[in-house]
C-alpha cells in the first residue's frame, strides 16, 4: 500500500511539472517584419516599382529558361540567363539583409551549364534557385505587400464632405454608414418618407468620396464608376421603392437598399478596407 501510495505521489507531481496548456488560449501567428530599406524600392518612394518589377521579371526568366532548355534554343537560352544571373544579383543590392536567402553559388554553375548546352541540367538547378524565392516569400511575401502595397486612408482628407467643408475619410466613411442605417431605420419604422429624403444627402456624401479615387487610380475611371455607377442606378430605383404603392414596400425596399450596401459599400470594402486595417498592425 505504501509502494502505492508512493507511486501515486510520484505521478502527481510528474503531471504537475508539466507544462500547462490553458484550453482557451488562442493560438497565436508570427510574422516577419521585413527590412525597412525595402520601401526605397516601392512607390511613393520611389518613381517605379523597382522591387516589383523585378520579381516579375525574375519569374519570366525562369520560365523562358526552362522552356528554351527544353527546346534547346541556345541563343534566347543564353540571353534569358543573363538577365536572370543580373536580376538575381540585384536583389542583395537592394536588400543586403535578405543575402543570406539567395544561393548565389549556384550563379556560376547555371551559367556554366547553359554555356556548355547541357540542357537536361538546367531545369534542375533553376528549381533549386526557385526555392530561394519560396524562402523569403514565406517570410515576407504577405508582410511586404500589405506595407508597401496596400493604401492607407487614416492621413487622408476629403476636399469638401458632405456639410460643404473639409472632412477626414473616417468622419466621412462614418458619416455615411450613419446615412445608410438611418434609412434601413426608417424603412423597418415605415417612415418613407423619411427615408426618402436621406437618400439625396448619401448621394452626395458617395459624390464626394468618389473624388479621392483619383489621388491614387490616375487616369482609372473603374474605382470611380464603381461607386457612382452602381449608386447612381440603385439609389434611385431605392428612391421610386419608396415612393410606390406597393404592399410589399418594406420588403423590396430594405432588398434595394441591401443589393447597394454589397455592389457599392462591400465592393470597395473588400478591396481596401481588409488590406488598410491590416497594414496600420505593421506601421
Amino acid at each position: 500500500m505504501k509502494r502505492l501510495v508512493k507511486v501515486f505521489i510520484f505521478a502527481c507531481l510528474f503531471v504537475a511539472s508539466l507544462p500547462v496548456f490553458a484550453a482557451d488560449k488562442p493560438p497565436t501567428i508570427t510574422l516577419k517584419k521585413p527590412p525597412q530599406v525595402l520601401a526605397q524600392w516601392y512607390k511613393p518612394a520611389n518613381k517605379r516599382q523597382v522591387w516589383l518589377h523585378t520579381m516579375f521579371r525574375l519569374r519570366r526568366e525562369i520560365l523562358a529558361m526552362k522552356d528554351y532548355s527544353q527546346q534547346k534554343k541556345q541563343v534566347e537560352l543564353e540571353k534569358w540567363s543573363q538577365k536572370f544571373i543580373k536580376d538575381y544579383q540585384s536583389i542583395a543590392k537592394m536588400v543586403p539583409q535578405w543575402q543570406k536567402y539567395l544561393y548565389s553559388d549556384k550563379l556560376p554553375e547555371l551559367k556554366e551549364q547553359v554555356q556548355q548546352q547541357n540542357y537536361s541540367a538546367i531545369k534542375p538547378t533553376l528549381k533549386k534557385l526557385s526555392k530561394s524565392c519560396m524562402h523569403c516569400h514565406d517570410d515576407y511575401q504577405t508582410v511586404a505587400t500589405l506595407m508597401f502595397r496596400a493604401p492607407t486612408f487614416n492621413d487622408r482628407v476629403i476636399a469638401e464632405g458632405f456639410s460643404g467643408e473639409k472632412i477626414s475619410y473616417e468622419d466621412l466613411m462614418e458619416n455615411m454608414s450613419d446615412s445608410v442605417n438611418r434609412i434601413n431605420i426608417a424603412i423597418k419604422d415605415g417612415y418613407y418618407t423619411n427615408a426618402q429624403a436621406l437618400i439625396e444627402p448619401l448621394e452626395q456624401q458617395l459624390e464626394h468620396l468618389s473624388t479621392s479615387c483619383g489621388d491614387c487610380h490616375q487616369e482609372d475611371e473603374v474605382p470611380v464608376h464603381r461607386i457612382m455607377g452602381a449608386s447612381q442606378e440603385l439609389l434611385p430605383e431605392l428612391a421610386r421603392s419608396l415612393g410606390s404603392t406597393d404592399k410589399n414596400k418594406q420588403q423590396s425596399s430594405g432588398a434595394k437598399l441591401g443589393e447597394f450596401a454589397v455592389k457599392v459599400c462591400a465592393k470597395c470594402h473588400s478591396i481596401h478596407r481588409l488590406s488598410s486595417d491590416l497594414k496600420f498592425l505593421f506601421d
